[in-house]
């Protein structure tokens, strides 16, 4: 029975894509009122959260994900964004923004005022090496503000931007010191569940 219950599954799953050649996104306005929305600009181009993420095994999760903050500073917001193309998977990319410092609620988050930030973009193709931008531990450039903390509503809003390099190899956190990205006009207005 389970290899039927299998098969099902990923039938369905297929059958549940599309293709989204030619899709079009559109930056999120900046809000601060539980919208759940994400989005900036990479390298000028437009990203946003598209699609669910999902696996063979354990199914299908929601394309920001791994939201939390603590009264102790630890942020951290995934989002995801995947294409499909001919009804399978075309590609998929990854941002995870990551605050862990000495709290100061609502306020801009940087390295250069000693705030610990880790971020990182990863990008999958099919055909393709995948590729991982990080920060640059020699010039680390990124901003995180926090522009609405609200515990009683669940609502966590914010604008982030800066650049990241490409990550040599993934044994290390070595990064290259002119393959980069720019991340600019980001901003996130998310429900905390």
């Amino acid at each position: 029975m389970k290899p039927l219950y299998i098969v099902l599954f990923c039938c369905s799953l297929l059958a549940c894509r599309k293709d989204d050649t030619g899709v079009v996104l559109t930056m999120p306005a900046k809000t601060q009122t539980g919208q759940h929305t994400f989005g900036f600009l990479l390298n000028s181009e437009v990203w946003t959260n598209y699609n669910k993420v999902c696996f063979l095994t354990t199914g299908c999760r929601e394309n920001l994900d791994g939201i939390y903050y603590t009264n102790d500073g630890d942020v951290h917001v995934r989002a995801d964004k995947v294409l499909h193309k001919n009804s399978g998977l075309s590609s998929t990319e990854s941002i995870d923004l990551y605050l862990n410092t000495r709290f100061r609620g609502t306020g801009t988050y940087s390295i250069a005022n000693g705030d610990t930030l880790m971020i990182s973009y990863r990008r999958s193709e099919t055909g393709s090496q995948d590729v991982t931008y990080l920060l640059s531990s020699l010039n680390p450039s990124f901003t995180i503000t926090l522009d609405r903390i609200d515990p009683a509503n669940k609502i966590l809003s914010g604008t982030f931007s800066g650049k990241l390099f490409k990550q040599m190899n993934s044994a290390s956190a070595a990064t290259s010191a002119t393959d980069s990205l720019m991340v600019t006009d980001g901003r996130f207005d998310i429900k905390v569940k």
